[in-house]
């Protein structure tokens, strides 16, 4: 949860023509680590989540899919 992450996350997703069908983020106490859950309207490809991973302070992506 650090400044200029979510307009980062935006802007790929935009980039990629995705869209972010919800956006959840939570941490545990203020400026702590966050965790971020997003669902999108269309699956992505791993070069995306490597772009993603690549933004400043993300330590970590996971592909989830139920």
């Amino acid at each position: 949860d650090k400044p200029g992450f979510v307009g980062g996350f935006g802007t790929l997703t935009g980039d990629a023509g995705v869209n972010i069908a919800t956006f959840n983020m939570g941490r545990e106490k203020p400026g702590g680590d966050a965790i971020c859950v997003v669902a999108l309207d269309a699956p992505v490809s791993d070069q995306f989540l490597t772009r993603v991973k690549a933004l400043p302070h993300v330590l970590r992506v996971n592909r989830l899919q139920f």
